[in-house]
């Protein structure tokens, strides 16, 4: 049941995400006012870091109930596959996007950092998903321990006498 969960949440959130982005560059290909297109475009660049973060955050939280019920981590790394595909798009694409846009129409110069600043959120998200997935394998083994099975005990061990 938490499997299909994870992966209904998980397809929505990429829909959804998918079309605030392409909203986004939709808004940098507009013939409109210059000024109009950096308002909208800065409107749904903000959606879609404020969908993403939350998106993960919950994709995260069902990936570790997973991760406790069935011991799979799966779901864990899919949800940081999914964050780092959707940064690399936004940082590397949508991001490279505008900075042309407006050194083409705004006449603006500078320097793009967004690309390193996505090569950093995705180290940090690999970081965050490995000790999560530490921690929670660590608090279940806590919780409930493997049962060991008894030694058998050979008979050569045994006292000799049958005083007991």
């Amino acid at each position: 049941m938490w499997n299909k969960i994870y992966l209904g949440c998980l397809a929505i959130s990429a829909l959804v995400l998918g079309v605030l982005m392409y909203l986004s560059f939709d808004w940098l290909k507009s013939i409109g006012s210059p000024a109009v297109v950096v308002e909208k475009y800065t409107y749904y660049s903000n959606l879609n870091w404020v969908f993403l973060w939350i998106s993960t955050l919950i994709l995260l939280v069902v990936g570790n109930v997973i991760l406790w019920k069935m011991r799979k981590s799966w779901a864990l790394w899919t949800t940081f596959l999914y964050f780092a595909f959707f940064i690399v798009l936004q940082t590397f694409w949508l991001e490279r996007t505008f900075f042309q846009f407006k050194q083409e129409k705004l006449s603006s110069d500078g320097f793009l950092f967004s690309p390193f600043f996505g090569i950093t959120l995705i180290v940090l998200a690999a970081i965050i998903v490995f000790f999560d997935q530490f921690l929670v394998k660590r608090l279940n083994e806590k919780m409930f321990p493997s049962e060991q099975p008894i030694e058998h005990i050979p008979e050569a061990n045994l006292p000799k006498d049958d005083t007991i």
